[in-house]
């Protein structure tokens, strides 16, 4: 059957009455909730927020939004980045686009390093302006800089402490920053990588806050949407176009309003989005394929690679007995079959990870095939007992491998809830590790208590993800330097290297890197070198590429990054989803 709208008459004055106070109030009600009365709706043109729905984007998250008065992305707790705020209200100097490998310039047109990058040189943008009209220069940034250098609490001020001397505005578009040592990847704190980069904050209003409490709110950032209003009874956040936004020229983005907010239960939000109510919903992919089959305005992105490749780490501390000898990487790897988790257990079809990285075409200049040839991630239980055999794991009478005469058993603990494909991962790789003679469980923790445990080293492996390889592999490679590293029960999450790798061979190639440009192409041959050291070691094992489907709503707007015109990265939660946007197109539907 049809839904047609209710017309006024058949609109009860109770439910008209609660969503005019609701309007009037800003979303809150007495006896229920705004959003509680629009569900029983039939009208696929009512909106499920206090805004024209043909003017308004809303987009929700699976986060739980917990702050709404406070815009301090420098303190814990001090801003919820994933609320539209990281998307539409802030900028950044440059945005790097994962699809295409190219670097675009906004706040900021262009950097230079001096000859032996011990001195970076930014210019911006002379056309940028914070919302409330005051020019966006090089005071902005200097001021920021200054400030996490003499707040070491200042979450972020480790990525520069240790390596900016001075900065200093030689005119209101430049900014000279004299590094204490080479450093030709520092340029990367200013580009929007994944999800974000630094966040420049207003020199004229946070130089008279004490950052470590100040809320900053509202927001004055310099962004084409400025905050309307937050409803913290219905977890939205309403964002307005601002008239006065500088950089209209190339970004004029159609809709008004976008609205960002916590998903509401998986049944509510599917008829929602089936009534045309939310424009990027939250729901996994099954979801999306059963609704394909009976709403036609639907579009379904299955192509886009999270920069991420699942993977199973490893505790390398030496404390750790065999997991600290690469051979047993290799040994675990070998249990992995990575083909049947892609194809079957993974949400969508994702291919296996050979390299440390995701399968990007930028990608492909660092991914040697012939070093990938010599070290091939291969389904071979026989592999994996040879080399067990080859450490002194052998078999004993009962079946089970001891080292040293201690019987070898391992947890692998997880993040993912049961039955979740990184769970599934974990429990996989336990079977095979339990057939191969080695006790094995999988165990999971919920989101604060893995972390904890990861960060303090409190585990033997763990389902996880590769995650440092944005601009090039020596960001990756970084993490596994020894002075990284923190004994068992310290927190290593300042230094990164949180399997406490202490591999000096590797370690020595990621020292050199780290001082190596990686845009000249007569270091190639070290980057390789690196890559064929970091096999031979298998500190983190990948497994498969992450595939993560998007849906969109085409009701109202059109013009998505979709499969066949994926042009940007279409995360919402990421910083790049500003371009999304702003390339959305009205459908023009009343």
């Amino acid at each position: 059957m049809t839904e047609r709208p209710m017309n006024n008459d058949e609109l009860s004055m109770t439910r008209r009455q609660a969503l005019q106070l609701a309007l009037v109030t800003g979303g809150s009600i007495v006896g229920g909730s705004f959003l509680a009365a629009c569900n029983d709706s039939t009208s696929p043109t009512e909106s499920i927020t206090p805004t024209p729905r043909n003017q308004t984007l809303i987009v929700d998250q699976s986060a739980q939004f917990t702050v709404f008065d406070s815009f301090n992305p420098f303190i814990p707790n001090g801003q919820q980045y994933q609320t539209g705020f990281g998307q539409v209200c802030k900028e950044f100097l440059f945005y790097y686009n994962l699809i295409t490998g190219e670097t675009k310039p906004w706040l900021a047109k262009s950097w230079e390093y001096n000859s032996d990058h011990t001195q970076l040189t930014l210019k911006l943008n002379p056309k940028a302006h914070w919302n409330d009209g005051t020019a966006f220069t090089a005071k902005d940034i200097v001021f920021t800089l200054q400030m996490l250098l003499q707040n070491d609490a200042l979450i972020g001020a480790s990525n520069y402490i240790p390596f900016v001397k001075q900065a200093k505005a030689s005119d209101d578009q430049t900014v000279v920053i004299d590094l204490k040592i080479a450093n030709p990847r520092f340029h990367y704190n200013f580009i929007c990588g994944i999800i974000n980069g630094i966040e420049i904050v207003p020199e004229h209003i946070w130089s008279k806050q004490n950052p470590l409490t100040f809320k900053a709110g509202p927001p004055v950032w310099t962004g084409p949407y400025k905050l309307d209003r937050t409803i913290p009874s219905q977890f939205m956040y309403i964002w307005k176009k601002d008239p006065n936004y500088w950089n209209k020229d190339e970004l004029d983005p159609k809709p008004e309003y976008v609205v960002y907010r916590t998903t509401p239960t998986t049944d509510s939000e599917v008829e929602q989005f089936k009534r045309g109510q939310v424009d990027v919903p939250a729901f996994d992919y099954q979801h999306a394929v059963a609704i394909k089959n009976q709403y036609s305005n639907i579009a379904i992105e299955q192509k886009f690679r999270d920069p991420c490749p699942r993977a199973i780490a490893i505790n390398c501390d030496p404390s750790k007995g065999l997991l600290a000898d690469p051979r047993m990487h290799w040994a675990i790897s070998y249990l992995i079959d990575r083909k049947m988790l892609g194809s079957t257990v993974w949400s969508v079809p994702t291919p296996p990870a050979q390299f440390p990285w995701g399968d990007y075409p930028s990608n492909e200049k660092w991914s040697d095939q012939s070093i990938a040839a010599k070290y091939q991630l291969t389904y071979d239980p026989k592999k994996a007992a040879a080399l067990l055999d080859e450490m002194g794991a052998k078999l004993n009478s009962s079946g089970k491998r001891t080292y040293n005469g201690q019987p070898l058993q391992y947890e692998i603990m997880t993040s993912a809830k049961v039955g979740d494909p990184e769970y599934i991962y974990g429990q996989k790789l336990a079977d095979e590790l339990n057939k191969i003679g080695i006790s094995a469980n999988v165990r999971y923790y919920d989101g604060t208590v893995w972390t904890n445990k990861f960060n303090n080293g409190q585990f033997d492996i763990t389902t996880y993800y590769i995650c440092g390889e944005v601009l090039d592999p020596g960001q990756l490679y970084s993490s596994f330097e020894i002075s990284k590293t923190k004994p068992i029960n310290q927190d290593a999450s300042a230094g990164g290297n949180f399997q406490r790798v202490t591999y000096k061979d590797l370690d020595s190639l990621a020292k050199e890197l780290d001082h190596t440009d990686p845009g000249d192409t007569a270091n190639m041959a070290l980057f390789n070198q690196a890559l064929d050291t970091f096999y031979k070691d298998l500190p983190i094992i990948p497994v498969t590429q992450t595939t993560y489907p998007t849906v969109f709503n085409t009701s109202y707007w059109t013009n998505w990054p979709t499969d066949d015109n994926l042009y940007q990265v279409p995360s919402n939660w990421w910083g790049q989803f500003l371009f999304v946007v702003g390339s959305l197109k009205p459908t023009g539907k009343a």
